[in-house]
């Protein structure tokens, strides 16, 4: 895969609308690469050699990467400090002839991904629980990421949420954490009488120890929903907890993942996912 890592490396030639430009004018001193579009919709991509002193330089050589006929350029305009999606999304395109796809900015700058290899992302998990929805772990990490704010990490995070309405079960007496969540049962945070029948506790250990706490002795069944008491990871995670206590990096079963709080803003949800991603490095 060639993929250069700023805008700054590639020079860009519309050569449709410079009827004097030749292969072997200067570059700019810092241009690796150059785009050289036949049309807007066109476009060949070379490597690039200079020489010489100073911000223009001679072209000491140029090695076609690929042409028109493998080349295409991709529209609509996008973020292209976001290298993640940019690489996902060259390789959803890379088809048939095409092996390298062209990406204009926002800001009218330029990138291109040739030959994508999405083995260079790294995946991430991300476990949270819902309702209320949006489940809100997933929502922020999503937003950010969309928002280019993880551009750099080369991340691919993996959304698995557990819909709590999947346990509603109305032959039983079924007892969720928060009425926040709308679900079809009784809630722990606002129970005026003592349950009866046939009780179902879906929560997590803190749940439990308040049912426990509130209503000793009596028997039910308790499904903990927690994602950190459930999961199995197989890659690096990030999930959350209401306990303050298991916040911050853990490392479960040798895999390395970041806990942060249940009511966490975007803020602290960012600098959780910052944190795992300087772990990974070391």
């Amino acid at each position: 895969m060639i993929f250069p890592s700023h805008c700054r490396l590639i020079g860009v030639v519309d050569k449709y609308a410079r009827e004097d430009y030749k292969p072997d004018d200067i570059v700019y001193f810092s241009s690796q690469y150059v785009l050289v579009f036949e049309a807007p919709d066109k476009c060949e991509v070379y490597e690039v050699q200079s020489c010489g002193e100073g911000f223009l330089r001679e072209k000491k050589s140029a090695r076609k990467i690929s042409g028109v006929d493998e080349t295409l350029v991709y529209s609509p305009a996008m973020d292209i400090t976001n290298r993640a999606h940019m690489i996902k999304k060259a390789a959803e395109l890379c088809k048939n002839k095409i092996t390298t796809v062209v990406f204009r900015g926002v800001d009218r700058h330029y990138n291109f991904v040739h030959r994508p290899d999405t083995s260079e992302l790294t995946q991430v998990d991300v476990f949270d629980v819902a309702p209320p929805w949006p489940a809100w772990l997933a929502y922020n990490i999503q937003r950010q990421d969309d928002a280019g704010m993880y551009g750099e990490l080369m991340f691919d995070f993996k959304y698995n949420v557990t819909d709590l309405k999947d346990l509603e079960d109305p032959k039983r007496t079924t007892i969720f954490p928060c009425r926040a969540s709308g679900l079809d049962g009784l809630f722990l945070d606002s129970l005026d009488r003592e349950p009866e029948g046939d009780i179902k506790l879906v929560g997590c250990n803190t749940s439990k120890l308040i049912f426990e706490t509130k209503y000793p002795g009596k028997p039910f069944e308790h499904v903990n929903v927690c994602p950190l008491t459930n999961v199995k990871p197989v890659r690096p995670f990030i999930l959350r907890c209401c306990q303050s206590e298991k916040l911050g990096l853990k490392d479960i079963g040798g895999i390395k993942g970041v806990v942060v709080h249940w009511g966490s803003n975007p803020r602290e949800i960012y600098e959780a996912v910052r944190l795992l991603s300087s772990s990974l490095v070391q």
